[in-house]
């Protein structure tokens, strides 16, 4: 379901494969993927994510949002993020400025708004 099954099966023994301090030393955004495969088997109703993709670099980054999504869908989600796209991705963004919301709503809404989040992501599409 988060994709991690290349990396798994690659490991010497598998799924069997002890991970972690005296193990098998996964990167960042393997320990990510692990951590969000957990998440899938707990199961629960609702999830959150702090900055989930952030130790994944740029590359990793894409992958780990596609393994956060697949691991999130069904459940209710509130995602801690600096990526945008994660925010772009919600059906509702809370723009946090020194503490205090500035602003609230869907994506397309606050970009047409014009406002502080609008500022945000054009300078994260690189405008």
């Amino acid at each position: 379901a988060v994709g991690a099954d290349g990396w798994v099966n690659a490991l010497d023994d598998g799924v069997q494969t002890v991970v972690g301090e005296g193990g098998h030393e996964l990167t960042a955004a393997q320990a990510q993927q692990l951590a969000l495969a957990r998440l899938v088997l707990a199961n629960p109703a609702v999830a959150i994510l702090d900055e989930a993709t952030a130790e994944a670099g740029s590359a990793g980054a894409r992958e780990l949002e596609a393994s956060a999504e697949a691991a999130t869908r069904g459940r209710t989600t509130l995602v801690v993020a600096h990526r945008l796209t994660q925010a772009a991705a919600a059906d509702r963004v809370v723009v946090l400025e020194h503490g205090r919301i500035v602003e609230q709503g869907p994506h397309a809404d606050l970009v047409t708004a014009g406002g502080r989040y609008a500022e945000l992501w054009s300078a994260w599409e690189g405008r």
